[in-house]
């Protein structure tokens, strides 16, 4: 928004002369507050050498890296603190990592659509490991459009219209343990169960129980979009090439057992 004096708007002549002369200028406007009162190009360069757009990109992966690390830290504290709290904690800390990856999905592929310009580190577009659930083998799952696109991975979701479906996939990576990340929808109409099976066995099972918090805006969570999106975390799941990757879904009520992709990541070693 271009709210100088010169071309814009002339809110900035609401401030003290000496800040005025300071925010009217481009090359004087803090960061933090140029695009507040300036309209800049996607590839103006900022005070710290980047342009607008990389900031954007890198400012969102850094900030979903480290709601990560929160996660990470919280676990260093097992065996610290009450079991009672610590899985408390747990639950909403895991719920906010998955919500911050979200967040920076969106806002980057809405930014990448709407600039044309790649990320310079290759990673917006592009998710290693990441399977969509429409690209998956489904059987009672129907593909959905998520609105807005960007409240999904890829636009796109999946539905069960069924009393009970399934999404699969073979994986033909290398052998070893993973973690399998399944982002899926906890809308707030019903309580749909999930099942995990890896090379017929049952690796994990869930309840899309409300884990969301959901008071201020009820009525959002009734939706498949980013508002009822969640990500569950299976960690320590021995991988091999050939294996058989299900995921069972049981919807519930208005709840559609949504699923929105499944990520298979490596274990740090």
């Amino acid at each position: 928004m271009d709210r100088t004096v010169a071309t814009g708007t002339g809110y900035i002549g609401q401030y003290r002369p000496a800040v005025a002369r300071t925010y009217e200028s481009v090359e004087t406007c803090p960061d933090d507050l140029l695009l507040f009162l300036h309209h800049v190009p996607y590839t103006h360069k900022l005070a710290s050498g980047k342009t607008v757009i990389q900031y954007i990109y890198d400012s969102h992966y850094e900030g979903a890296d480290a709601v990560t690390g929160y996660v990470r830290a919280w676990k260093a504290l097992k065996g610290s603190v009450d079991e009672q709290r610590y899985r408390a904690v747990l639950q909403q800390l895991e719920y906010q990592a998955g919500q911050a990856q979200v967040w920076r999905d969106a806002v980057s592929n809405w930014f990448l659509r709407a600039s044309g310009i790649a990320d310079a580190k290759g990673r917006v577009g592009h998710y290693p490991g990441r399977f969509e659930a429409e690209s998956m083998n489904l059987e009672g799952y129907t593909v959905r459009d998520i609105t807005p696109w960007e409240a999904a991975s890829g636009g796109k979701a999946v539905a069960c219209a069924a009393a009970r479906c399934t999404a699969s996939l073979r994986y033909e990576g290398t052998a070893g343990w993973h973690t399998l990340h399944v982002q899926y929808f906890d809308q707030n109409a019903g309580v749909s169960h999930f099942r995990l099976w890896v090379a017929n066995q049952v690796v994990d099972e869930w309840t899309a129980a409300d884990r969301v918090p959901k008071r201020e805006a009820p009525l959002a969570f009734r939706r498949m979009d980013s508002s009822s999106s969640t990500r569950r975390d299976i960690p320590g799941i021995a991988l091999r090439s050939g294996d058989e990757i299900r995921i069972e879904g049981v919807p519930n009520g208005g709840e559609l057992a949504g699923i929105d992709y499944i990520e298979i990541l490596p274990d740090a070693k």
